[in-house]
């Protein structure tokens, strides 16, 4: 289905751009019902949008091309979408076309000057550099159809972070403080969608199910409080991270997960920052849990003893549904880590603003088209990689984990071999001598950056054959270099690691 833009629309923005309309004017008439006609395929592209991830939502358009004051025409068209009714009418996601092309962002809507002055701050004072806006050049947005234009739009909304929630919080639009839900059949329901959010595009079969896009595995089941769902980075499924359980009674302080709403009725998951130990382990509580995971609990209003309880904002249930999971998969792997003490702890002079958590996805991703050029399916071969190691470790019981620290580093893995050395694991799937000057770069950079790896065994684990001056140079540098490779049976690849690299693992 034609999407209803054209080239005219983006010509007509920009001649008539800040111009006083002069209606009666045969010409300029023409053009004004022309626009008008851009501004109702804007209304479309929202109304899609908006019932492909806010179904509680609503959509405000607007169909004139000139603004309310002085009549002068715009440079752009857009649509507000709202993620549900009660949400402050000053934030929205936004879609139009301007001269730069689509644009799909969060957006402040008549926002006072102080308020805008905090947004911009927040998009680094420019929708191209901004971590919650996408723009297409009109050239390739006009080759798109409507339901590319709605797909591309959904991508990028639960890619955005900060997300809406965040965005609104920190511009004071709503109040970080949250109050426990204790209707049984409010929290039920955003549970249950919260679970079926999980489902959807799951990866697996059978009761193991891993979150599309990330390599997270959960199990889910009725309990006698509703759903119950346990998680982890354990590709077997034999140990987890954390379970969520629905409350019987909700808003009590004696279940560990709860939903909570913010002041404009936004609902939220949250759980209690206490991990139940794993035999003969002992209990995370809340103090190690925040050390460990670097979470900060939220302010919340309850009854009782439930008010006296941490809790953490896992995700908000409002949000798209790719942000959803993605939240979900990021409090898992922050509890996986916690529970994977390897190293000791952090310094916290000299680490300060690590996070722990986090781990690659193998799932195929889709490249968009391009003229002459029919979209392609492209294998993360890095999380497949990561993925055949980590079920390797889990079926031997041997602790691993993948942590980030804030600044964009990046650690592949760490592994805590039983009676050897800790490793400090980057993978590489490229062939080129750069990947190798990047693997290296990374592993030297990381033992200087973070004290807790400075004893760490580097090892640079790539699928291709180093010249040996250079493999000689890599060891010099205290880093062993260490292979893995592919085979292919019934068109499926699986990773076949060396012997040696085996060895090192203690995986037999």
């Amino acid at each position: 289905m034609k999407h209803g833009f054209t080239a005219q629309h983006f010509a007509l923005l920009k001649k008539y751009a800040g111009q006083v309309r002069h209606a009666g004017e045969p010409a300029e008439d023409r053009d004004y019902a022309e626009l008008v006609v851009a501004y109702e395929a804007n209304a479309k592209w929202a109304r899609e949008v908006q019932a492909k991830v806010f179904p509680q939502g609503y959509v405000r358009k607007l169909s004139k091309p000139t603004d309310q004051w002085h009549q002068k025409f715009k440079s752009y068209t857009w649509t507000r979408i709202y993620p549900h009714r009660r949400v402050s009418k000053n934030l929205a996601y936004t879609v139009g076309i301007d001269a730069d092309g689509f644009c799909i962002k969060i957006d402040t809507v008549n926002a006072a000057t102080p308020l805008r002055a905090r947004y911009d701050v927040l998009r680094r004072h420019d929708h191209h550099l901004s971590p919650f806006a996408s723009i297409i050049p009109p050239a390739k947005g006009l080759t798109m159809s409507l339901e590319q234009l709605v797909d591309w739009s959904v991508e990028c909304i639960g890619g955005f972070e900060p997300g809406y929630d965040d965005i609104g919080r920190h511009l004071g639009l709503v109040s970080p403080t949250l109050r426990l839900v204790t209707d049984r059949d409010v929290s039920r329901q955003a549970i249950d969608r919260w679970r079926d959010i999980l489902l959807e595009n799951a990866g697996g079969s059978g009761a193991l199910r891993s979150i599309a896009g990330h390599e997270v595995w959960f199990t889910e089941k009725g309990g006698d409080g509703g759903v119950e769902v346990k998680a982890g980075l354990d590709p077997l499924g034999k140990e987890w991270a954390v379970e969520f359980n629905a409350p019987p009674a909700p808003g009590s302080y004696q279940r560990l997960t709860a939903v909570a709403e913010d002041e404009l009725g936004g609902l939220h998951l949250l759980r209690q920052g206490w991990l139940r130990g794993r035999r003969p382990a002992a209990d995370i509580r809340v103090a190690e849990f925040i050390r460990s995971t670097g979470l900060s609990p939220v302010p919340v209003k309850a009854e009782g003893k439930a008010a006296e309880r941490h809790w953490f904002v896992v995700a908000d249930l409002g949000d798209a549904p790719t942000r959803i999971r993605r939240k979900t998969a990021a409090f898992v792997e922050l509890c996986w880590a916690a529970r994977t003490p390897i190293g000791g702890p952090a310094d916290s002079k000299s680490d300060a603003g690590e996070s722990l958590g986090g781990c690659e996805s193998d799932a195929p991703y889709m490249l968009p088209a391009r003229s002459a050029a029919d979209p392609k399916i492209v294998e993360q071969l890095h999380g497949k990689v990561w993925k055949a190691l980590a079920t390797a470790l889990a079926a031997r019981k041997i602790d691993y984990r993948k942590w980030r620290r804030a600044g964009g580093y990046s650690i592949d893995l760490e592994i805590a071999p039983k009676g050897g050395q800790s490793l400090l694991v980057e993978i590489k799937t490229g062939c080129a001598a750069s990947d190798v000057h990047t693997g290296v770069g990374q592993l030297l950079l990381y033992r200087k950056l973070f004290p807790r790896l400075a004893d760490h065994k580097a090892v640079l684990l790539i699928d291709t054959d180093i010249p040996a001056g250079m493999a000689k140079a890599v060891t010099a540098l205290d880093i062993a270099v260490h292979s893995y490779s592919w085979s292919e049976r019934d068109g499926a690849r699986s990773v076949e690691f060396s012997e040696d690299f085996r060895h090192l693992c203690r995986l037999g």
